[in-house]
C-alpha cells in the first residue's frame, strides 16, 4: 500500500516497469498479496514544512548497522524531498491508526503542513523531523541511497535513532488492513529428526 501521489518535479525518472509477464500473472499477484507487512507512515522535513506518506514495503535489510529499505513508487513527492533533507523518519503504525495510513495514502489530502492539521504529531527533538503520536514504533533514519527498482524506487536508510511504544501492529494482507493478535506456537529450536527416521515429521 504506497500513497498515490503525483510525480515530482525535476528528478531523473525511474527506469521503466518490467514486461516479465510474471508482473501480470494473477497467480503471482495473489501469491505476493500474502506476503503480511506492518504499516508505516513515513515522514519528512522539507524547508520547514512536513510531508508524509503511507508506505507498506518497509524491510530491515541489515542488523548491523541497522539500514531500512523502503518502496515507493517512482518519481513520488516524498521520495523527493526526502532526498533533499537526506533524513526521514518511519512511523510504524499500531492497529488502531489504520484511519492514519488511510489519510496519508490519499491522493486529494492536502500537501505540506496542511495534512498534519487534524493529525496527532512533534517534532523529534534531535532532527526536527516531524514523528507521530502514539506509534508502536518510530525509527529515524539518515539517508544512505536511492535505488531504482522497475517502476518503484527504494530509499535505504541508516537507523540514527528510534524509540518503541505499546500495541499491537497494523498490518497488510491480501490488499486490506487488519489488526493483528498473537498466539505462541510450537517451535524446537535446534531441532534435528532422529537418526534413520523416514519422511519430513511437517504438515
Amino acid at each position: 500500500m504506497n500513497a498515490a501521489e503525483p510525480a515530482s518535479t525535476g528528478r531523473a525518472s525511474v527506469k521503466p516497469a518490467s514486461t516479465d509477464p510474471a508482473s501480470t500473472d494473477p497467480a503471482v499477484r495473489d501469491a505476493v498479496l500474502r506476503l503480511t507487512t506492518g504499516v508505516t507512515v513515513l515522514t519528512t522535513l522539507h524547508d520547514g514544512r512536513p510531508h508524509g506518506s503511507t508506505v507498506s514495503a518497509v524491510n530491515l535489510v541489515l542488523r548491523n548497522p541497522p539500514i531500512l529499505s523502503a518502496g515507493l513508487r517512482g518519481g513520488a513527492v516524498l521520495t523527493g524531498l526526502a532526498v533533499a533533507a537526506g533524513q526521514y523518519a518511519v512511523n510504524v503504525l499500531t492497529h488502531r491508526q489504520a484511519l492514519l495510513a488511510d489519510w496519508f495514502a490519499n491522493p486529494d489530502r492536502p500537501a505540506g503542513a496542511g495534512q498534519f492539521e487534524r493529525v496527532g504529531w512533534e517534532s523529534d527533538p534531535d532532527t526536527g523531523l516531524p514523528v507521530l503520536r502514539h506509534t508502536l514504533a518510530t525509527l529515524v533514519c539518515r539517508l544512505e541511497d536511492l535505488v531504482a527498482v522497475g517502476d518503484h524506487e527504494l530509499l535505504l536508510g541508516r537507523v540514527i535513532s528510534a524509540r518503541s511504544g505499546h500495541g499491537s501492529p497494523l498490518v497488510s494482507y491480501g490488499g486490506a488492513l487488519y489488526g493483528t493478535e498473537f498466539h505462541d506456537v510450537a517451535r524446537r529450536r535446534g531441532w534435528r529428526a532422529p537418526a534413520g527416521a523416514s519422511g519430513t515429521g511437517f504438515d
